[in-house]
């Protein structure tokens, strides 16, 4: 039997070590894709994908512009729609194939591609984050909906759906979801496991061309990709000058290194004020404020206190009501520009240092005193 071959590969060739960085390449293109989905590739995947899990393909599939929209579709689903199948679609194929290929592949080999071909992506977890976040704000309760029925509902329909009214996450699946497909592409086209990896010839051909999808045994939503998606140097979403994040619908979200911001704050920098930032509830969007406005026009605009001064800097720091404390060291580039000038830099520090030393030596990862022998030796 198939299954019961010994485990044949225990190390990679150089051509099979070299092919890695282009399922690398070739997968993170597919998860950060923002070209409109191919519908009639992705539906004839999810019918292929349907099939390999012992499923009838659904009978129904329902396009949406936006994984909001298909939260807001796919909620209202019923009896028509049939149950949820997100288990025996993806997770079910997935936990039979990873078994397979264990049993063909030596561990170290394993975990060198899954690291390798799917790395954690930063900037898709970002999306996916930002993505649940606003279908859960979006999202009405169990006992709205029910009550917002045009008819009562039977016990047994309001029992069935208090046992499955989960959000998004549970439910639907999207590029972060999929991504682990990438490995085991890998595995078949270059290692040969293609007996191993068949069940995944549907989830594949999902993966590539289609954003988000909620399966249920008669009907299947579907979601386009983003058309537009901006990260920062560290892959967090990220636009300065417009939305990080924009589906086709227009439904788009503003964020600032990784954070959701509104989007006045983004496209009306200038609104800005002192006033502003201390009447804003959310700790990490006033962070982005003053990053927006620069530390620097904070504290010249008197939002911050001197809290010490010596040779290595400045230390301020600004206490809000809330028991929020904003704390930066600003330090002078020894360097001098090409007019003469000398920069200033705030670096953002721990609110409990109380010298501009200590402060400093923390961003080296020294203390106070290793950090002054340091400089004298230096």
């Amino acid at each position: 039997m198939r299954g019961s071959l010994p485990i044949e590969h225990n190390a990679l060739t150089a051509e099979q070590t070299a092919a890695l960085s282009r399922y690398r390449a070739r997968w993170a293109a597919i998860r950060r894709s923002t070209a409109p989905a191919d519908r009639s590739a992705a539906e004839e995947g999810v019918r292929l994908a349907y099939c390999a899990a012992g499923l009838s393909p659904p009978a129904r599939f329902v396009w949406c512009e936006s994984p909001l929209a298909l939260s807001r579709l796919a909620r209202e689903a019923s009896f028509v729609d049939g149950g949820n199948v997100k288990s025996a679609l993806i997770e079910r194929p997935r936990r039979k194939v990873a078994a397979a290929i264990r049993r063909r592949l030596h561990r170290r080999v394993r975990q060198n591609v899954e690291s390798t071909v799917n790395p954690a992506d930063a900037l898709v977890a970002s999306v996916t984050e930002a993505v649940l976040q606003a279908t859960e704000r979006d999202d009405v309760t169990l006992l709205d909906y029910l009550r917002r029925r045009s008819q009562p509902p039977s016990l047994s329909f309001a029992v069935r759906t208090l046992l499955g009214w989960r959000g998004l996450h549970y439910n639907s699946a999207g590029p972060d979801d999929l991504s682990w497909l990438g490995t085991c592409e890998y595995l078949r086209n270059v290692l040969g496991l293609r007996d191993e990896t068949a069940p995944l010839l549907g989830l594949w051909q999902i993966a590539i061309n289609l954003g988000w999808l909620q399966p249920h045994e008669k009907t299947c939503w579907l979601a386009e990709r983003p058309a537009l998606l901006r990260g920062d140097a560290q892959d967090l979403l990220h636009n300065p000058s417009g939305p990080a994040l924009r589906f086709r619908d227009g439904w788009s979200l503003w964020a600032w290194k990784g954070v959701e911001v509104p989007r006045w704050i983004i496209e009306r920098p200038e609104r800005i004020t002192l006033g502003a930032i201390d009447i804003e509830s959310n700790v990490q969007v006033r962070r982005c404020m003053i990053e927006i406005m620069t530390p620097d026009r904070f504290v010249k605009l008197g939002g911050a206190t001197r809290i010490a001064q010596d040779e290595t800097g400045i230390l301020w720091r600004k206490i809000w009501l809330s028991y929020d404390v904003w704390a930066a060291v600003e330090v002078i580039n020894a360097t001098p520009e090409p007019d003469g000038t000398h920069k200033h830099f705030f670096l953002q520090v721990p609110p409990n240092f109380r010298t501009a030393r200590e402060a400093v030596a923390w961003t080296y990862g020294l203390s106070a005193k290793a950090y002054s022998n340091l400089v004298v030796r230096t």
